[in-house]
């Protein structure tokens, strides 16, 4: 568990209570969540299995498939282009990282983001890089 220490940053009050407030000046990617190197790293380690999950083209074609609305699989074959054992490989493992949740019906599976956050980046990163 993270616990913030007193000294490194205030927390807000007041409605977003138990927000972290961003420290004046040049910030590092964790600045403010902990001075603890062991609970640094595991968030560090944490974060690395999170990107390594991006760094698959396939895996990204797959997230914009299925970033608006609840798909089959064939639907995302049929969107990504992708076959369908690579699909269902990629599926299942954004799946198994909470990336996506998973629902039957009859023989079809269908997938959709349970993670705001990975469209959020992934939008963030893609925009950033097709402006530059």
């Amino acid at each position: 568990m993270v616990r913030k220490n007193q000294k490194s940053s205030s927390v807000q009050a007041g409605p977003q209570a138990g927000v972290l407030s961003r420290p004046a000046g040049p910030v590092g990617i964790a600045d403010g969540l902990t001075d603890n190197q062991d609970e640094l790293g595991f968030i560090f380690d944490r974060a690395a299995q999170y990107f390594a999950l991006l760094s698959e083209p396939a895996r990204l074609r797959i997230i914009q498939a299925v970033c608006t609305d609840e798909r089959s699989v064939q639907d995302v074959v049929e969107l990504t282009g992708l076959p369908q054992p690579n699909v269902s490989r990629h599926l299942s493992m954004l799946y198994r990282a909470g990336v996506l949740s998973r629902r039957r019906e009859g023989t079809f599976v269908f997938y959709k983001i349970s993670d705001p956050m990975i469209t959020d980046l992934c939008r963030t990163v893609c925009v950033k890089l097709a402006v530059n």
